[in-house]
Parts: structure tokens; C-alpha cells; sequence
């Protein structure tokens, strides 16, 4: 009763009944529970929940108000329990069969815990959580933390020991859905839903009889934020204190031998010590795995950068690097092509909307160039429109402040358009007819497009005579099979993939039009290791687990994740205006901006000090890979508690961000995507 968000909750009428009977009733329709039992705190405001259970002859414990851990245990212990399953009494839409199918995959799977909650595969409020009894007394035991016992299982999803279970439903709900009460939204919702399913009959209804109660009953779900509570919790457990600093002393003896022979003492410049704190985080790294990297001082982070986001199944993927390895061995550059070019193209063009043939390269900058190259030729044309971020090559570096070294002519034949302003396209265009070869973009970045905008694009373009060409290096494969022409429905002429087709692997390509991609076989486009059989080995196996597993679900579970609760810990520290997030679950942008809206670089440096001490690797964006799992992500949210509790304490104390800082602020090199 003593919700702090929707006080009394619990036995709020719900269509003619209290929310806690709902649930109750819709438990009863379960085959595999023995025994529910209701276990309520010892508060005298729960008194109300406890005398209803009992009426309706249900087994009632008490316990401590805030350690909700010890209930469960209590629970147990009355009902002598072998196997212990979660419900939590707010989710008045729960459904029999869904509490039965994972009680059954964690029966069958023998483990010690099973849950549907990571990744959601069924909307928020049809959590079940199946654990052994053995494993609640060892986390009763050991959980210290006051989360771990408010929200009762966190420390034993942390457990690397503890045989789990992501149990997945079929038939999934792709887009999270929440259905739990904690506000008056919330309730409402709840309410239209069981008017609609008292129509039919007493219930218990199943999962598929309350979908259909919420789509045809019209009920708006609230607009809270799924996990919230336990976002909160963590808030509320951190403190602002300073994190301490990390030993990088081999880091930076690196960088000293570093900048004797290497320019800039990194090959990539977003991977150099300038985008970092320098003295703060680290700059040479030995070794990963999964999602977990570690410095060359032996220092472990979580990696939200994995390699400039190519690592979609995480660092060292075993089946992916068996392949290439594999491959490897019995050659892999050879003076002739080898068949894994035709099949690898073969499948691209089933995945992909716009592929009708393929030409491999190493880079996206390759792709990138090639396709340009290619549009050119075909149309017979020079001139060229970007919007986006293309890589490192004369045609487009030019056209940023980054054009040291770019002829002059080379810099007037590109030309940067906004992104979501049509007009804006047809305007450029408009002003050199028959001049444009081709409209280049990222059809999506961290910015989603309008309506109808991708449609625009292509009909503008179009209609001057000019290719569309999709930059998909980023998008492609990493939102999805197909990337975002497939999302939005829009075919691009030409397309260019990398990065997460290979999953650190170095390959990409350029796909397109049968009739444009001929013109290759005379516009030159030629690279010695473009048919490195090893990294299309790799890619085929990448399609392989992106097809077949569960890789996307992954990875929308742990990005949303950390999207969601990066932004209610903001607004708990009063920076909710302060500090901005854009983007896809997979990978988001986030800032800090002053009263003025000016982008805040000293805060947002101050920021991700704390998280680099506290073991997150992190630029300025989300990367998230198929490997976050449950552990990973609570670490990271743990960090970023402390982190906005670090910076609401310098804006409390009146302290200028820098003044907190161990090193100097990084300066971007350019900025490509507005």
C-alpha cells in the first residue's frame, strides 16, 4: 500500500474488483503453481492486503517493509518450496499460460533461474521469475546492496555461477509494451481493458484473449517508463562522491612510444587518446570478450564503443572467429576469386531490398567512394549532395573542416544538405540542374526520419536526375536484417554496408541496381584484399546468427535499457533539460547542454569521468552489442547513478565541471551529423 508512485495501489478498484484480486483470479488459471502466497510487509497500512488475502484463502507472510528479498524467503519457507516463482501484485493483466511457459523452460532447462523479462518477449507486466529455493537463500545471504533487496533477484541475475535461463516466448511482442500500474495512466488503461474482457465471460483469460482486449477495447497504455522503480532504486543508492582514479601508468608508457612512430598514436582518429580525458581514461586496450574489454594495465570496463559499433555480437564472437579461422587455413587472398564471394553476394541480395549484385571492399570509406565513383559514371555527371557522415576520403572529408590536404576542385564538387528538409535537397539541386550525379545520406542516424521525408528524398532526387544512394555502414545490419531501406520501405539506387556485417572482421560493400552496378566492370573500383575470403567467411556466419538467434532482441533489451534509465536518473538529479539522448536502443547520442542550449563539453566530461573509473568505456554514444547482458547493463546503470549524483553535487555546490576534472576536455574532430 505504500507505493510511492501510485500510493494504495494495490487495492485500487479495478472494474469492480481490487487490482490484487485480479491478479490473484488470473493465477488461479495456471496448471503448474502448487500454491500462491501473498507476502506483505508488517506495516499497519497493509493490514487491508493482508486481511483480503486471507478471506479469499490465500497463505499470507509479513515482513520487513523495504527488504522485500525476505519475504520470498519467508514465502518459501511457510510453503516449504522447492521452486519459487515472481509475480509482482501491480500486474493486474498477467496471464496463466504465460506463468506456465516459464515455469516449463526452466523445468526443462534445469537451471537456477529463469526469467522472460531480458529480453522482453511479452509486454512489461507479464514478468515471471522461476528460481530454485536454494538460489534465494544464497541471495538473501549475500545481497547487501538495498536494491538487491527491494527489487529481490538483481544479485542473482548478477551471478555468472547461476545457471540461467532467458526464457523467449514464441510469437513475440516485438516492441516492449508496458501493462504493470504505477500510475493513474496506468490504471486507467487496466481498467478499459478488464471492462472489455468482463464482457466475456469470468475468466481466467489467456495471453492472446487480454491482447485481444487491448486492441479492441482502444486503451491507451501509461506513458511511464518500463523499470522505472528499479532505476530509481539505483538513483537513490549512489552517492555523489569522486570515483577513484584508475593505475594507467603501461597506458600512457604506450602512448610515449606511440608518438614516435605513429602519427597521432592511433590508425582511426576516433579511437586516439584526443576523444578521451587524457590522464583520465585509457588509451591502449589488450584484450576483449563479449562486451568487456581490458586495458594494457589490466584495468576491466564495460565497452560502449566496441570498436566504433562493428562488434554487434560482442568482441571475440567464438562461432564468428572459428569461421574466418577455419577459412583461413587453407588460404585465404588468393590470385582468382573464390565461390564464398558468389554465395556471400547471393545472400546479400536475398537480405537486402536494393541489392541486385554486390562489389566487396575493406572500409566504409571504400564503399562509400566506390558507389560515388560508380554514380558518376553512370550518369555522367561530377556533383554530389551529402547528409551524413561518409568517411574519410577527398570526394566527402572535404566538405568538413577535416579537408587538409583536399584539392580545391575536389571540394566544389560536394555538397552538405540538412537532414529532414526536403526542400532544402530540392533547393541545392535546383541550383546546378543536371549538374548532380547523386544524393548520398545516411537514411538514419541517431535522428529518426520524418514522415514521408526518405520518400521525398528519392522523388526529388529522381527528379533531377540523380542516383539515391543509402549510406547504410552504420545502419545496415545494426538495426536490423535488411538495414533501414527495408525499415522505412524506401529502395535506394545504391547502398553501402560494413561494420556490423563482419563484426569486427574488416569488410563492407556496395549493392544496388543490376543496370548502375555494371558500370563497374569499367569505372575502377579495384582493392588486393577486397576478396579476403576470411572475413567473408566471418560475414557468412554473422548472417547466420543474425537470422537465427535472438541477437536483435538482445540488444533492444540491454540498449532500452540503459536509454531509459539514463534518462530517469537524469531527471532525479534535476537535469532532465540538461542532459539529451537521440537514437535507436542500438545505438543513441547522447549530451550535455548549458541554459543557453550550447552543447556542455566540461559536464559532459566530468560525466563520463566518473563512468571511466567506475569500469564504462564510453565516447558520446551508446554502442550496444547482443553480449550486454543482465550483469553488464546493472553495472553500467550503477555507474551512471553515481555519475549524475556526481554532477548534481557540483551544480548544487556551485562548482564549474572543470574544476573536478583530472584532464583536459576532448575536442571532437568535426561534427557530420546534424
Amino acid at each position: 500500500m505504500g507505493s510511492s508512485r501510485l500510493p494504495g495501489k494495490t487495492m485500487m478498484d479495478l472494474a469492480g474488483t481490487p487490482l490484487l484480486n485480479r491478479v490473484l483470479r488470473q493465477l488461479s488459471g495456471s496448471t503448474l503453481l502448487d500454491e500462491v502466497v501473498v507476502a506483505t510487509s508488517k506495516d499497519s497500512s497493509d493490514d487491508i492486503i493482508a486481511g483480503f488475502a486471507e478471506t479469499q484463502a490465500f497463505r499470507v507472510v509479513r515482513g520487513p517493509e523495504d527488504d522485500v528479498l525476505s519475504r520470498y524467503v519467508l514465502a518459501a519457507d511457510v510453503s516449504d518450496a522447492d521452486i519459487v516463482v515472481r509475480i509482482t501484485a501491480d500486474c493486474p493483466l498477467h496471464s496463466p499460460d504465460t506463468v506456465d511457459e516459464v515455469i516449463e523452460g526452466f523445468i526443462d532447462a534445469g537451471v537456477d533461474y529463469a526469467s522472460n523479462v531480458s529480453p522482453y518477449t511479452r509486454p512489461e507486466g507479464q514478468d515471471v521469475e522461476v528460481f530454485t529455493r536454494e538460489v534465494l537463500s544464497q541471495a538473501s545471504v549475500n545481497a547487501e546492496m538495498a536494491t538487491d533487496r527491494e527489487h529481490v533477484t538483481p544479485w542473482i541475475r548478477r551471478k555468472a555461477n547461476i545457471k540461467r535461463l532467458d526464457f523467449l516466448h514464441s510469437s513475440p511482442v516485438q516492441s516492449p509494451q508496458r501493462w504493470s500500474v504505477d500510475y493513474l495512466d496506468d490504471l486507467e488503461f487496466a481498467r478499459c481493458v478488464w471492462s472489455w474482457l468482463d464482457r466475456q465471460g469470468a475468466g481466467p483469460f489467456i495471453f492472446e484473449e487480454i491482447m485481444t482486449a487491448v486492441k479492441e477495447s482502444s486503451a491507451v497504455p501509461g506513458s511511464s517508463i518500463i523499470n522505472e522503480g528499479f532505476y530509481l532504486s539505483l538513483f537513490k543508492e549512489a552517492t555523489g562522491e569522486a570515483a577513484c582514479p584508475l593505475d594507467l601508468k603501461k597506458s600512457y608508457s604506450w602512448l610515449e612510444r606511440s608518438d614516435q612512430v605513429i602519427p597521432g598514436a592511433a590508425q582511426t582518429y576516433s579511437k586516439s587518446w584526443r576523444h578521451h580525458i587524457k590522464g583520465v581514461t585509457p588509451i591502449f586496450l589488450d584484450s576483449g570478450a563479449g562486451s568487456v574489454v581490458t586495458d594494457v594495465d589490466g584495468n576491466q570496463y564495460v565497452d560502449l564503443i566496441q570498436g566504433l559499433l562493428p562488434n554487434i555480437l560482442g568482441y571475440a564472437n567464438e562461432e564468428v572467429n572459428l569461421a574466418a579461422h577455419e577459412r583461413a587455413l587453407k588460404g585465404h587472398s588468393f590470385s582468382l576469386p573464390h565461390p564464398i564471394e558468389v554465395q556471400l553476394a547471393e545472400r546479400l541480395c536475398r537480405l537486402i531490398p536494393c541489392a541486385e549484385m554486390v562489389r566487396f571492399g575493406k572500409n566504409g570509406s571504400d564503399a562509400t567512394a566506390g558507389a560515388v565513383r560508380v554514380a558518376r559514371a553512370y550518369t555522367e555527371r561530377e556533383h554530389v549532395a551529402v547528409c551524413g557522415y561518409h568517411g574519410w576520403q577527398d570526394w566527402f572529408i572535404g566538405t568538413t573542416s577535416r579537408s587538409a590536404g583536399v584539392p580545391g576542385a575536389v571540394r566544389k564538387l560536394a555538397h552538405p544538405f540538412p537532414y529532414n528538409d526536403p526542400e532544402a535537397l530540392d533547393t541545392l539541386l535546383s541550383s546546378m540542374p543536371n549538374q548532380f550525379a547523386a544524393v548520398i545520406m545516411e537514411p538514419v542516424n541517431f535522428y529518426w526520419p520524418d514522415k514521408g521525408y526518405l520518400e521525398k528524398v528519392k522523388e526529388i532526387t529522381h527528379r533531377h536526375g540523380a542516383l539515391l544512394i543509402f549510406d547504410e555502414i552504420c545502419s545496415g545490419f545494426h538495426f536490423g536484417l535488411g538495414g533501414a531501406q527495408k525499415i522505412f520501405g524506401v529502395t535506394p539506387d545504391l547502398a553501402t554496408f560494413g561494420k556490423a556485417i563482419g563484426n569486427g572482421w574488416p569488410i563492407s560493400c556496395i549493392v544496388g541496381r543490376k543496370d548502375v552496378m555494371k558500370v563497374f566492370e569499367d569505372a575502377f573500383v579495384s582493392f588486393t584484399f577486397a576478396g579476403d575470403v576470411a572475413a567473408m567467411a566471418a560475414a557468412m556466419k554473422v548472417l547466420d546468427l543474425l537470422e537465427s538467434g535472438d541477437t536483435y532482441h538482445r540488444m533492444t533489451a540491454a540498449g532500452t535499457k540503459l536509454f531509459d534509465g539514463a534518462q530517469v536518473m537524469a531527471a532525479a538529479a534535476g537535469l532532465k533539460d540538461v542532459f539529451q539522448i537521440y537514437g535507436h536502443p542500438h545505438w543513441a547520442i547522447f549530451s550535455f547542454i548549458d541554459e543557453n542550449g550550447n552543447d556542455d563539453s566540461a559536464t559532459r566530461a566530468l560525466w563520463i569521468q566518473e563512468l571511466t573509473r567506475r569500469g564504462v568505456l564510453i565516447l558520446t554514444t551508446f554502442n550496444i552489442s547482443s553480449t550486454l547482458d543482465e550483469s553488464l547493463v546493472t553495472k553500467v546503470l550503477s555507474a551512471f547513478a553515481h555519475a549524475f549524483k556526481r554532477v548534481q553535487l557540483a551544480r548544487k555546490l556551485g562548482v564549474d565541471p572543470k574544476d573536478w576534472l583530472d584532464g583536459p576536455i576532448p575536442v571532437p574532430a568535426f561534427r557530420a551529423r546534424v
